[in-house]
């Protein structure tokens, strides 16, 4: 299943989400193939926060697209992917484990 957690529709996925409650239910609840996440969602927890948050429960799929515009909020979840082991060759598309 394909998530997008976002509070623009510009992704192609199963599920959307707009904020970070929605969000974690969803990934609690179902197995993900692809997350896309932008940084900024509706309320007060941004997309570095859902990262951090599935990190830590081990909710992330092993790809994760990152389809923010704003470059410093790009960088930022970038970071946090590669925190946990995840690779990019391309700054957007992130693979758990090696390229």
């Amino acid at each position: 299943m394909r998530v997008a957690v976002s509070k623009r529709g510009n992704y192609n996925a199963d599920i959307y989400c707009s904020d970070s409650h929605s969000a974690k239910k969803i990934l609690k609840e179902n197995r993900v193939s692809i997350l896309a996440i932008d940084f900024y969602l509706n309320g007060r927890h941004n997309g570095k926060t859902i990262l951090a948050w599935a990190k830590e429960k081990n909710l992330l799929p092993q790809f994760v697209v990152v389809t923010e515009n704003d470059r410093d909020k790009r960088v930022l979840l970038a970071l946090e992917l590669t925190k946990g082991g995840y690779r990019t060759a391309d700054g957007t598309t992130f693979i758990k484990g090696h390229l």
